[in-house]
Parts: structure tokens; C-alpha cells; sequence
């Protein structure tokens, strides 16, 4: 018989979509899956299967023009607060629903603050989802790339508001426990091999890779070119000037750029683009992929799992610290290399990327973490891991 499984996540797509396959494969064993997060995810998790508990969110529309990546210095801070803050507005919506519908488990993603408490306020089994890099005493983003303030007013204030949130709905967690969770398990949504320090997280971590679902959109390759995929995902996208850099840098050579904008920007302010270059605000990533030989992205794990599965390198141009630490990753293993600070001639990207593809270090670490991906189980282990939490 079927179990209740509920999911709380922020409505972000890197946080929603890798969670489909995983939605879909539950269902497909029976079990009744309800999903915590916005309406604007609601399609694409009906489709998988989920119903949708939707709740009014505080982050802006994906369409928001005026969305920027963020100034690194305390960032941190900042994205801790803004994240305690959609979890008060998501808690406040959610905790009434689910009071009236227990769920036998709860999965929440780590920054999804809300899913933490109700499972603690509900005394529920819980697993905790990573889309990106896990933390612990052996490495951290914020030591490792020096981003942590413990002086930044914006740190008291957070947590001073998480006393105040956790006091009000769950005076049995404390905040430290609150900020320590221990969870029937972690689930990493990239292979062992890519994390820092990989070989010291316990057998608590599975790291189950990229759980991929394909989508019923086709793109279809031009012949006898060789396809550049060119994306800076779905928030920090509006960037119109990086997508003309690399239109230029491939104008009337043999490359075929895609380039997949997203909503935030004006598609004329790109100007007319070369015939060699084709634009879209979306396209169905995994087909791309499945005939490009680079892609030059953001350093967001998802983009970067994705391409891995695929076998192909990636030049990365990450624009937060999340995705800096992708990107030291990805030359660290040689999957790849970080877009040059400063690099703004276009002939320039063009050598990089050619030389990228050419270099056969590159070639054997991409091949080595694609072998990787394949084998970390994706959506069918980790369904299996959330089923073993069950009780």
C-alpha cells in the first residue's frame, strides 16, 4: 500500500526540476506524493505525478527583469535571510494543509526552511535533498572560497529572526540543531565523485547523481556543425550582453550556437544575431545536449550534472558563490575550465573553447564523470533511499 510522501521546496526551477524524475518514480510505485511550493511549478509536477500545495511566495517571477546576481560579499548572510523568510511565508501556508493531511514522510530541499520545521514540529521522518554542494567539518563554500562574515549585522539579524521562527512553531528545535539536521538521510543530486571531500561524508550522504526525465520537446542538430549550448539558467539570466559576447565570438565560423535566454530580457536587445546562431528563451536541455560538444554555462549543478551525463565539456561562467564553487570544481577535475576574469574579446572565447574541446586531460575527466553519473543510481535509488525512511 501506498504512503503519503510530502516535499516542501523553494519554488526555484535548479530545486524543483531535479526533483521530477524522483516525484515520478514514487508515484510510479504507488505512493501519494503532495509538493509544497508555488503554483508556477504546478504543470510540471502535475505531470510528474505530485499534487501541489501551493503557497504565495515572496521571490520574484521568473520573468522579473530586475533580477541580478548578487553583490559576493555577504552573500551569505543574505541568501540565509531571504531564505528564513520565504520558509516563514511557506509555513505559515503550508503547516494548516498538512496538519489536515499527515504525511508519512517529509523530503525537503536544504534551503527549504519550512520542510525542516514541519517535520520536526510533526515529529516525522525526514530526508533532506541537496542540489547543490553538501557542507560539513571537512569542507564548506564558506571556507573554502572565504565568504563567511561573522561579524555581518545581516547574520545577527537572521539569526535572531530564527530564534524568533523556531521559538513561535517548534520551541523543541533548537536553533543549532536547527542548523545541523540529521535526517533519516541526505540525498546529493550529483555522483560522490564531485564532491569536495567526497570520501568523508558518511554512509548518511547518498549521492545519487543527476535524476534526469526527459521532456516531449525535440531539437533537432543542423548537419555537419558542431553545437555550442550557451545558457545562464533561470535567475540571474538577464544578461544580454554575455549572450551577444558569445553570438560574436562564433559569427560565421562552423560552430552552431544555441543560446537559451529565458524570460528576463528583451529579445531585440540582442540585436540580429548570426545565421550560424539560433535563439530561445527555452529549449529542451537534455536534447541539446545529447549532440553538443561544449556548453557554456553558469556553473549551476544542474547544467553541469547534465551535461556530465552527456559526456560533454563545460566552460563556466558562474555569477554567485555557489556556482564559483562549481566552477573550481569542474577545473579541478578537469571537466572543463572557468571563462577568464576580464575575458571580453570574442576571438578569445572562441581559442578557449576550442581548446577545451581538443584537450585530452579534459576528455578523459569528462568521460571518467559521466561513468560516474551513469552509476550513482539517479531517480530509481533515490526513491529507493526515501522509501527505506519510511516507518
Amino acid at each position: 500500500m501506498g504512503r503519503h510522501i510530502a516535499f516542501v521546496n523553494i519554488p526555484a526551477i535548479g530545486h524543483v526540476f531535479p526533483t521530477l524524475a524522483v516525484v515520478q518514480e514514487l508515484t510510479r510505485r504507488g505512493h501519494r506524493v503532495t509538493y509544497g511550493t508555488t503554483e508556477s511549478r504546478r504543470a510540471a509536477l502535475a505531470e510528474a505525478g505530485a499534487a501541489v500545495h501551493a503557497y504565495r511566495s515572496l521571490r520574484p517571477p521568473d520573468s522579473d527583469p530586475t533580477v541580478r546576481a548578487p553583490d559576493r560579499s555577504g552573500y551569505i548572510s543574505h541568501s540565509l535571510l531571504s531564505f528564513l523568510e520565504e520558509a516563514e511565508a511557506a509555513y505559515a501556508q503550508l503547516a494548516p494543509v498538512y496538519r489536515d493531511d499527515p504525511p508519512d514522510l517529509v523530503v525537503f530541499d536544504r534551503m527549504a526552511f519550512a520542510g525542516r520545521v514541519l517535520a520536526a514540529r510533526m515529529e516525522l521522518p525526514s530526508v533532506q535533498l541537496w542540489p547543490m554542494l553538501v557542507s560539513n567539518e571537512h569542507w564548506s563554500m564558506a571556507q573554502a572560497l572565504n565568504a563567511f562574515d561573522p561579524t555581518d549585522p545581516v547574520l545577527h539579524t537572521y539569526l535572531a529572526k530564527l530564534e524568533r521562527f523556531l521559538g513561535t512553531h517548534c520551541p523543541a528545535l533548537a536553533p543549532e540543531e536547527f542548523l545541523s539536521p540529521q535526517p533519516e538521510a541526505h540525498l546529493a543530486f550529483y555522483p560522490r565523485a564531485f564532491q569536495y571531500a567526497g570520501e568523508r561524508f558518511g554512509p548518511g550522504y547518498r549521492f545519487v547523481g543527476p535524476c534526469l526525465r526527459r521532456t516531449p520537446l525535440r531539437w533537432r542538430p543542423p548537419r555537419d556543425r558542431d553545437v555550442i549550448l550557451v545558457t545562464l539558467g533561470t535567475i540571474y539570466n538577464a544578461r544580454p550582453d554575455f549572450y551577444r559576447y558569445c553570438a560574436d565570438a562564433f559569427a560565421g565560423s562552423d560552430w552552431h550556437v544555441v543560446l537559451a535566454v529565458g524570460e528576463r530580457i528583451d529579445l531585440d536587445a540582442l540585436g540580429r544575431l548570426p545565421r550560424n546562431v539560433e535563439l530561445h528563451r527555452f529549449v529542451p536541455q537534455l536534447d541539446v545536449l545529447a549532440h553538443a560538444t561544449a556548453l557554456i554555462c553558469h556553473a549551476g549543478m544542474g547544467g553541469v550534472m547534465e551535461a556530465m551525463s552527456h559526456g560533454v565539456p563545460v566552460l563556466a561562467a558562474p555569477q554567485t558563490l555557489e556556482q564559483e564553487a562549481n566552477a573550481l570544481r569542474v577545473e579541478e577535475l578537469s571537466l572543463g575550465v572557468r571563462l577568464p576574469a576580464g575575458l571580453t574579446d570574442p576571438g578569445a572565447l572562441k581559442d578557449t573553447v576550442e581548446l577545451m574541446v581538443k584537450d585530452p586531460a579534459i576528455g578523459d575527466g569528462v568521460d571518467h564523470l559521466r561513468r560516474a553519473v551513469a552509476t550513482a543510481g539517479g531517480a530509481a535509488r533515490a526513491a529507493d533511499i526515501i522509501e527505506d525512511c519510511l516507518t
